[in-house]
């Protein structure tokens, strides 16, 4: 199984993202993804056998962190802007760090470890291909503003089922947030 720990985004927050995502959507050798696929990922484990899964679940399910803000910021790119391979939104929350820092500790415990850095954010677009036309892509969605502020209450450990046409995400196991 292909599995990842997330937070999905609101639903009226998706909701605000779509017409940015529709405007990703124009460019050539840019996909953008679907508004529901549309989370944070705390962690991504990559191929896990079946027989992990539960060991994983009791390690998330000892996290305790008490419901929390968040808010989407700015728009941002990965590696950078010169040489974009993926478009994002970043996301602020006084909590958002403790809890992947959290989800990261539980997951060293069991072998894994983080392939990357932290960095809060929300994928809206992966760059397959450079478009002739990237710097019109970055000014146009940079002059997007960002208006979305939801309560987190849950994460998630998500499965991931890579098709032609995308991924298929299913949550295996929610994890509500809830006080020490």
């Amino acid at each position: 199984m292909r599995l990842f720990i997330a937070i999905d985004v609101d639903e009226e927050v998706k909701k605000s993202l779509k017409p940015i995502l529709s405007s990703l959507s124009k460019y050539r050798g840019v996909k953008a993804v679907e508004p529901e696929n549309v989370h944070i990922t705390l962690q991504f484990l990559g191929e896990v056998p079946e027989s992990k899964v539960e060991v994983i679940s009791d390690r998330l399910s000892r996290i305790k962190i008490a419901p929390f803000k968040v808010k989407l910021t700015n728009v941002g790119f990965f590696p950078n802007r010169s040489r974009a391979r993926v478009v994002w939104v970043g996301v602020e929350g006084d909590m958002l760090g403790k809890l992947a820092e959290e989800v990261r500790r539980e997951m060293r415990k069991i072998g894994y470890r983080e392939d990357k850095e932290f960095i809060a954010h929300a994928t809206l677009a992966r760059i397959k291909k450079t478009p002739p036309d990237l710097n019109k892509l970055i000014e146009e969605v940079e002059k997007f503003k960002f208006s979305g502020e939801w309560m987190v209450k849950e994460f998630k450990l998500k499965q991931s089922k890579l098709t032609p046409k995308g991924p298929i995400y299913s949550d295996v196991y929610v994890y509500g947030l809830e006080g020490v």
